[in-house]
């Protein structure tokens, strides 16, 4: 069976294999990492990163491989190369616009926090939603999936507007997807996809 270990909390990047695997209904197994725990447990992992997959005894890393073998193993990525390359830059996306915000994560002093925070807001938040609103706009023939069907693509940019917009990133302003008609419309739908939001996995997620 799948292995999956990640941190004690929902994060996109173990919830874009989790959802993935559900959806297929593929078993896994999902362990839990303490945080307080991980600089013991660092160590242990390729890259001294989580989330990992664990198949037959061996370890792999870094979420973009892990999400396209989950993706492939779930009939949730592409059947063209270039339908392809759209998905694999909306996980690319997705990286990209979490270091960004990394930092304002991480900082411990709260004032520093709230300045880089500020300094996102500012200067990449608007950048990145654009760039991803003019992929969907240029990629989606449906204007409701990323490619052709529902797609670990769809799965990554739902979870990630999902973050963004839920009220758990601190002064975050929860409208400003209105200036992304496309990517609101977009999220919309697919949070009402039945065969996506009946998973156990969606309502853990959102509620």
């Amino acid at each position: 069976m799948i292995k999956l270990i990640y941190f004690d909390f929902n994060f996109w990047r173990v919830d874009i294999l989790r959802l993935s695997l559900s959806y297929a209904k593929i078993p896994y197994h999902y362990e839990r990492v303490v945080r307080s725990n991980w600089p013991k447990e660092k160590k242990n992992f390729p890259f001294g990163q989580l989330p990992v997959i664990e198949l037959d005894g061996k370890i792999f890393a870094h979420t973009h491989s892990l999400a396209r073998y989950c993706a492939i193993k779930s009939g949730l990525y592409a059947e063209d190369e270039t339908s392809a390359l759209v998905i694999d830059q909306v996980i690319d996306w997705a990286n990209e616009i979490t270091l960004r915000i990394a930092p304002s994560i991480r900082e411990k002093n709260i004032e520093k926090s709230s300045m880089l925070r500020k300094k996102f807001i500012k200067n990449e938040l608007h950048t990145w939603f654009g760039y991803l609103e003019n992929l969907f706009k240029s990629s989606s023939k449906d204007k409701i999936f990323f490619i052709q069907n529902f797609s670990i693509a769809d799965i990554t940019a739902w979870r990630v507007i999902h973050w963004f917009t839920s009220g758990q990133l601190d002064q975050m302003p929860l409208d400003f997807i209105k200036k992304y008609p496309v990517l609101e419309g977009f999220y919309k739908k697919i949070s009402n996809l039945k065969s996506f939001n009946q998973l156990k996995e969606f309502k853990e997620i959102v509620n």
